[in-house]
């Protein structure tokens, strides 16, 4: 048989000759897949099928993640010693990567952000201590076990020497963990080398296949967690070996404090210490890791048990990984022990990775539906409609149950699940044999039941479940051969599976009858297998079974499902669950990952409750994402900016009770038109000057670029210059990046600048075309600012007396006090045409006829264009007792802005109220904010 006569061969040949990256054009492969044809006389359909095949493969692609960082705290390293660093372990996990499907682009892209996590660490190389703290978050089953492997990789090659990862609480999830460990770094399987206490020989897996001329010293196993009696007796410490050490873990008392007295007595000095750079991965962060102590003079055993291994060593970094950050963002950023130093709080960073474009997520399968204000986001339309609705299990078990509860008869909804999940393991087969794209999605076949956290109920729901597949295999048995309208007509059951193809089988490009005659093969290995606490780790485990027809399984459990484990080419979910904790029911949603292969056929059974549930909690975690990004545009550490959650009206909370301690309930209130008529301002600027100097050089850039497409005119006797029709995409461009102090609520520039690029797409906007001014009369002291260009630009900046708040965080200025403005009415005016302005003044007297002066709302409710107003201000302090002083002795300027939107406020306006729960760092922003000094408010600039 030609061996290169399957698409799998043809797409490994083609990843070896074609260049990676940048990824090959299209004419690229079709000319390389030419030859092969050619040379191996290869048939015209596999040929197209690894066309389309190693298409979707080059075309993924994955953004690269955001970090927020505290820069005071860490000096950037890995650069400097990129040279010297010999990418043993990288190169060959990448290569892994990329023989196991993973498109170039995203492989790339994995490379650079994980360089940029390392940078974050620590460096190994470093001698004086330190200590580093972090956090990653991904998405739910997006691939987090892959980015650790590729950074316990970097780091090895870095110089780190041991390596704890901390798995969840499960011996199941432990188990998985490090298989996928063996593959993705040690290099050999772990349960053969550690069998005995002697060593035995090592037989390589995953990249020891590709390079097996070093390996991780591993001292845990698939079969064994931590025991200090295997570290004995292999005899090693850990300055004695030249590779790094890895020991894979779970989040158990006893086990975390095995490794640290083992660690004590075979590598501590004269102090107790460990002088080797420690990486230790806390995997799921949010589970178990986190003291849910209210006094702070507590502290639960895990974590006391993790922070006493940080603190073991004189060098330790603490990353922790997960897709339900609600309760890291709830640690005290000021907890502190004097045995265990700093709580698991990432104070130094927080990194938010990004999943490539073939991932089923939140987004995918939930999209955000606003009831307030009738927004939807839409999944794209081709992705097919996965959520079916469960509405008969009441009278079978009700989501609220309790232990004693006795379920009924299988209900309709759970058979048609079941009937569903075999029908797609024929259909899956017969893609396989035809050497489909994604060959039907990989070697396993799951569905996820998950209906009650009772371990009595699943064995009970399992059982039932068992006896209705044995007679469903039966009558495919019986059956299945037959013609199949013969076949429909004798048997119900093979009535009720058609009827299923029917429904859930409309882009199915096999016809029914061809998925009748291979049902029989099909489904004689699905078996039912509870997966709970009673069944033990060894009740799921696809890495023994390495042949066809690989596993084949209905798994029923509850919250050995919902923690870490994956279920291999899980197609079906049928869940029906009352948890009311956002990041407990994101870990059940099992069914977010990567479907290639099979996505359309992957169908959701639940009620209409738990889908409204999910819908929340997406939008909840897209704020919250969301609000990462505007720390990073904002370059806030993660001490200095307060996270907030979206809580749900009714039900939801954000994760554990005593995960929250800290935190408090705040009511926020949301304008459905929150611009409309409205003037905002930066009127409290960060303290740092550095801040100031990189919003001064952005202003001068914008500037400069607006005078090189038009010269601006002088307006109001030469008040200010002012630059018209200026696109709302170019503001937005401006405004975002644009450093503001997070206590200025209203100006949220990542929000604003969401709304002006809508508005640059709709060419009949208000706000399509901006005004912008630059007002150069102020207060003639120090030096004018000049500006230099195409056109020269001359101001005196305006002078305000400035209250410095060092109690916020972080610190920050108010501009002029607590009247919170930076400009007077005069800006308004600066965009207005004298019919306008005439306008606004005869509207102003009809309120009161001897006014002379424009109100600013009524300025507004007559512009016709918005109105960008940026303000260069020199700030003075007032001292008690003393005369004023200057801020800056050097006369640094601060730059502010204004935006101004036409219309009319309407008071009447519906409002929504939104409640968030805030951490502590929030709340101090919150009674920092308010907190503002006793200052009378200005109208017009200061006059000295």
């Amino acid at each position: 048989m030609n061996e290169m006569n399957n698409v799998e061969s043809i797409i490994s040949t083609a990843q070896a000759g074609l260049r990676l990256d940048p990824p090959p054009t299209e004419a690229e492969i079709a000319e390389f897949l030419g030859r092969l044809k050619v040379a191996f006389n290869i048939d015209e359909q596999i040929i197209e099928n690894a066309r389309i095949a190693l298409h979707a493969r080059f075309n993924h692609r994955m953004e690269l993640g955001q970090t927020i960082r505290d820069d005071d705290s860490h000096e950037p390293w890995l650069s400097a010693r990129k040279a010297e660093i010999e990418p043993f372990y990288w190169e060959r996990y990448r290569k892994f990567l990329l023989r196991g499907g993973w498109g170039p682009h995203v492989v790339s892209t994995l490379d650079q952000s994980l360089d940029e996590i390392l940078d974050l660490l620590g460096d190994p190389s470093q001698s004086a201590p330190w200590k580093r703290r972090g956090l990653v978050v991904g998405d739910v089953q997006s691939g987090k076990t892959a980015t650790y492997a590729g950074l316990i990789n970097k780091a090895s090659d870095a110089g780190y020497r041991m390596i704890i990862l901390l798995t969840g609480t499960l011996e199941n999830v432990r188990k998985q963990t490090q298989e996928r460990l063996d593959a993705a770094f040690v290099g050999f399987d772990s349960r053969d080398y550690l069998s005995t206490s002697q060593l035995q020989r090592k037989k390589h897996v995953g990249v020891g296949l590709i390079d097996g001329r070093r390996d991780g010293v591993v001292f845990t196993s698939r079969d064994k967690d931590f025991r200090r009696d295997t570290a004995t007796a292999l005899n090693i410490s850990l300055d004695s070996v030249r590779d790094p050490v890895l020991v894979v873990g779970k989040k158990n008392k006893a086990i975390l404090e095995r490794v640290a007295a083992w660690l004590r007595a075979r590598n501590a000095d004269r102090d107790g210490k460990i002088d080797l750079p420690l990486l230790l991965i806390d995997d799921e962060a949010d589970n178990a890791s986190i003291n849910t102590r209210s006094n702070p003079e507590e502290t639960t055993a895990i974590n006391r048990a993790i922070r006493d291994l940080c603190s073991l060593f004189k060098r330790s970094s603490y990353v922790g990984f997960t897709a339900t950050p609600f309760a890291n963002i709830f640690i005290d950023p000021d907890s502190t022990d004097k045995w265990l130093e700093d709580d698991l709080f990432p104070k130094d960073f927080i990194h938010l990775l990004e999943a490539p474009n073939n991932y089923i997520g939140m987004n995918r399968i939930f999209p955000a539906r606003d009831a307030d204000d009738g927004s939807l986001d839409t999944a794209d339309d081709d992705d097919p409609d996965m959520l079916v609705q469960i509405d008969d299990e009441l009278d079978w078990l009700p989501s609220d149950h309790k232990s004693h509860a006795m379920p009924g008869p299988l209900p309709k909804s759970l058979k048609e699940a079941m009937d569903w999940f075999l029908l797609t393991c024929a259909i899956r087969d017969l893609r396989a044999q035809s050497d489909a794209p994604g060959k039907g999605g990989g070697l396993h076949r799951s569905m996820l039941v998950n209906v009650s956290r009772f371990t009595r109920i699943q064995d009970e729901v399992a059982g039932d479940l068992q006896q209705e597949l044995e007679r469903m295999q039966r009558s495919i048995r019986f059956h299945g051969a037959k013609e199949p309208s013969k076949a429909a007509a004798e048997s119900t059951d093979i009535a009720r599976l058609e009827e299923a193809f029917r429904k859930f089988g409309e882009t199915c490009e096999f016809a029914w009858g061809d998925v009748l005659a291979n049902l029989h093969q099909a489904i004689a290995p699905v078996r039912v297998q509870p997966i709970n606490q009673r069944t033990g780790s060894a009740a799921l485990d696809y890495g023994a079974v390495k042949t066809e027809p690989g596993v084949r399984v209905i798994a029923v459990g509850g919250n050995s499902l919902s923690r870490g484990i994956t279920l291999e080419g899980l197609c079906v979910s049928y869940f029906l669950r009352n948890s009311k904790a956002y990041d407990t029911l994101l870990q059940m949603g099992r069914w977010f990952g990567y479907r290639d292969g099979y996505g359309d056929l992957c169908r959701i059974w639940l009620n209409p409750e738990a889908e409204g549930w999910y819908r929340h909690i997406t939008l909840a975690t897209s704020e919250l994402k969301r609000d990462f990004r505007r720390m990073r545009i904002q370059r806030a550490t993660p001490r200095e900016f307060g996270l907030r959650v979206r809580t749900h009206p009714d039900t939801l909370i954000i994760t554990a009770r005593n995960k929250m301690a800290t935190g408090m309930d705040v009511v926020s209130e949301v304008q459905e038109v929150s611009l409309t008529g409205r003037g905002i301002e930066t009127a409290r600027v960060h303290k740092r000057s550095d801040y100031s100097d990189e919003n001064r050089r952005l202003v001068e850039r914008f500037l400069l670029d607006l005078s090189s497409s038009a010269e601006p005119e002088l307006v109001r006797k030469d008040g200010a210059y002012l630059w018209s029709g200026v696109d709302s995409a170019t503001i937005a461009d401006f405004v975002e990046p644009f450093l503001v102090h997070p206590l200025n609520h209203d100006f949220q520039g990542d929000s604003i600048a969401e709304h002006l690029r809508e508005a640059a797409s709709d060419p009949e906007h208000p706000w399509r075309t901006w005004n912008v001014a630059l007002p150069r009369k102020g207060e003639k002291r120090g030096e004018p600012w000049i500006m230099e260009g195409s056109v020269r630009l001359e101001a005196d900046p305006k002078l305000r007396r400035v209250v410095i708040k060092n109690e916020t965080t972080p610190p920050s200025l108010l501009l002029s006090g607590s009247s919170a403005r930076v400009g007077s009415r005069t800006e308004v005016l600066y965009g207005m045409s004298p019919e306008e302005e005439g306008e606004a003044l005869r509207r102003a007297q009809e309120e009161a006829p001897s006014a002379r002066a424009i109100p600013e709302d009524v300025a507004r409710s007559v512009m016709q264009r918005p109105l960008l107003a940026i303000y260069l201000v020199r700030g003075y302090v007032k001292h008690p007792n003393s005369d004023e002083k200057p801020l800056f002795e050097d006369g640094r300027i601060i730059p502010a802005l204004g935006l101004h939107f036409p219309g009319e406020k309407d008071p009447n306006a519906k409002k929504r109220l939104v409640k968030y729960r805030l951490n502590r760092i929030a709340q101090a922003e919150l009674d920092m904010g308010l907190d503002l000094a006793d200052d009378r408010p200005i109208d017009e600039d200061y006059d000295a």
